[in-house]
């Protein structure tokens, strides 16, 4: 007995047509993102921007060639972070050649705004295609990427030599945003964003203090005793 399939198959695609189909979830192409993990990071972030502000402020325009004043403020409520950052700010500009003032009047009013961002239900993290495949044995052996550019494989290779020396860690929950403006007015003269992954142990670090408690207790006097006088 010769059995149809054909009742089957058009029943099945007439099933698949009445259900919607919604876009399928993709990633953004791999990246890298450097995370913070000690104090002495803080101060390459610090001397990285006071070299980019250098670039904006002096290497071009009505400026160059000539020293700028700035003004660096400090946030109304600080951080470990915060604190360490804005010393060796100036420390660094001071090094690049900016004339820095503690009088809102003696230059350009630098600020940044620090931002902390936690993730959750991020989902599983993609690794690089080839990855496991090049740490595996003592030779480097790379497969799957792909690409058979040379510049591909050379990445590859020093990503595998990355993460096997320590130089790529986990991924944590959390980052910030550093956000530096030098305003002239109501006009930004320039502005700077930074990202980076701080450790999910350490966000503390990066939160602004609030004001200190009021320690001012206020005494009522109920009555008086012998020796005072009464109003």
């Amino acid at each position: 007995m010769k059995i149809s399939y054909a009742p089957l198959v058009i029943l099945c695609l007439g099933l698949g047509a009445c259900v919607s189909q919604v876009p399928v979830a993709t990633t953004y192409p791999v990246t890298f993102q450097r995370k913070m993990q000690a104090a002495q990071h803080w101060d390459v972030l610090a001397a990285d921007v006071a070299n980019r502000l250098h670039d904006s402020l002096v290497g071009s325009g009505e400026q160059q060639g000539r020293p700028v004043a700035l003004y660096v403020q400090q946030p109304r409520y600080n951080s470990d972070f915060g604190e360490a950052f804005h010393n060796l700010l100036i420390t660094h500009l001071l090094e690049r050649g900016f004339l820095v003032s503690e009088s809102p009047a003696g230059g350009l009013p630098l600020t940044y705004d620090i931002q902390v961002v936690t993730h959750k239900d991020r989902g599983f993290i993609r690794p690089m295609p080839g990855l496991f495949t090049a740490l595996t044995g003592s030779v480097l052996v790379l497969h799957a990427t792909g690409d058979s550019n040379p510049a591909t494989a050379a990445m590859m290779g020093a990503v595998g030599l990355d993460v096997a020396s320590g130089f790529i860690t986990d991924n944590p929950n959390s980052e910030i945003i550093v956000t530096t403006s030098v305003m002239s007015g109501d006009r930004y003269v320039t502005r700077l964003r930074d990202i980076y992954y701080i450790s999910d142990n350490n966000v503390g670090q990066y939160l602004a203090k609030g004001p200190a408690p009021v320690t001012t207790r206020m005494i009522e006097v109920v009555g008086c005793t012998s020796g005072l006088q009464c109003p």
